[in-house]
């Protein structure tokens, strides 16, 4: 259990509709006594209404279709979960503890600029890289990588979907490339990474094997060393090339990820009535390309910089996000202080690339955003607190890319 607080803007003072009114059904209207008890049960049904939202910041449903639900309901229900599990594992109940960490952000005009002034090599050196293509990127890591990224660059270059054993503690314990919880396979086990450079969104947003390459890596334990640099900002970027790629990748797949129909890969020259219709199609085909989508982000132990509620941030890295609350909330797992991001977007022209078809851990449904995203606040937020005192700061965001 737990308490909940916040704001959303539903209470503005104005005056209800009327709840009955002379065009109403007569049987109701002329009937004094039915028409006392409709509308006092109507009235009361309003005030619950108005009444869960003062409660509750944000109402959302948990799975598509769903009727929506108190997030506080989401949360605190994953969070009784989260303890029985560590209790089980345990023997008692544990959280790391909250140490005053402040989540690194850039001013607005920052988003603006372009990656590549923050990369710290110049433009050049990026083109002339993006142009030696694989062989620039396996220098990159030759040079600065990890044991850890070697293995996963290896993986993503020579090796098979879902052959390496290893469980990987980033993602919560789970192999590469393998299907948890009853989701369904997509084909790829087995499979070497021309299956993922030729799969039907990789080829309708015309990537390159080096943006599959990039982007899988990014969906690695790699990740950590391809954010760190851009976040700390610390002189040169080890891995310019890559992050180029992945960069110039994020923005080919964004509309592809919104669920177009599949089009013709003949060049646009062979065609030339079809470039204005494929440049419509993309994107704004899918059924939902239109409609208001949240997705979530979930940090341990950060706070937001000072100033953010006012004036929003960059977040120099590309910034991973899920259409999944649960994932986000397992982003978050163990920590006494989590922040929530609530990112909410009114069409496919604001949501990252959907990357669950070559992400490496595909269960994770991610939604990945290009570096330099400029996060501006609603005003919308909402503090919910579990009995055992981790607390959950939700804010909710508008991305600008």
């Amino acid at each position: 259990g737990g308490d909940s607080g916040g704001d959303n803007g539903d209470s503005r003072g104005e005056s209800p509709a009327p709840l009955l009114r002379r065009d109403a059904d007569p049987r109701i209207y002329n009937d004094g006594v039915t028409f006392s008890e409709t509308l006092r049960a109507m009235q009361a049904a309003q005030q619950e209404v108005l009444q869960r939202r003062k409660r509750h910041a944000f109402m959302v449903a948990p799975r598509p279709g769903a009727s929506a639900v108190p997030l506080a309901d989401l949360v605190l229900a994953f969070a009784s979960a989260e303890l029985e599990r560590l209790k089980s594992r345990d023997g008692a109940p544990g959280f790391a503890k909250f140490a005053d960490a402040r989540l690194v952000t850039g001013r607005p005009l920052e988003a603006a600029l372009g990656i590549n002034r923050y990369l710290g090599v110049g433009d050049k050196s990026i083109w002339l890289g993006m142009g030696r293509g694989l062989d620039a990127i396996r220098d990159e890591f030759a040079a600065s990588g990890t044991e850890d990224d070697l293995v996963c660059l290896e993986y993503v270059l020579e090796g098979t979907a879902g052959c390496h054993p290893r469980e990987w503690q980033h993602s919560g314990g789970k192999q590469m490339d393998a299907f948890y919880e009853g989701r369904e396979e997509d084909g790829r086990r087995g499979r070497p990474l021309s299956y993922f450079v030729e799969h039907p969104q990789a080829r309708e947003a015309a990537l390159l094997p080096e943006h599959v390459v990039a982007l899988r890596l990014y969906t690695t334990a790699a990740f950590k060393s391809i954010n760190d640099p851009l976040r700390n900002r610390s002189g040169a970027h080890p891995f310019p090339v890559t992050v180029a790629f992945i960069n110039d990748g994020i923005k080919r797949l964004r509309p592809v990820g919104a669920g177009a129909a599949p089009l013709s890969t003949a060049p646009l020259c062979t065609w030339p009535r079809a470039r204005s219709s494929r440049l419509r199609a993309v994107g704004a085909g899918a059924a939902d390309a239109s409609e208001r989508r949240d997705f979530w982000r979930g940090l341990r132990n950060v706070a937001l910089p000072d100033g953010f509620h006012q004036t929003g941030g960059t977040e120099y890295a590309p910034l991973s996000t899920s259409s999944d609350l649960e994932v986000a909330l397992h982003y978050s797992d163990a920590a006494q202080e989590r922040l929530l991001f609530k990112l909410t977007t009114a069409s496919f022209l604001e949501r990252g690339a959907s990357l669950q078809f070559l992400s490496a851990f595909p269960g994770e449904v991610e939604y990945l955003y290009p570096p330099l995203t400029f996060l501006d606040p609603t005003g919308k937020v909402e503090t919910i607190t579990t009995t055992c005192g981790v607390k959950f700061s939700v804010i909710e965001v508008q991305p600008r890319i």
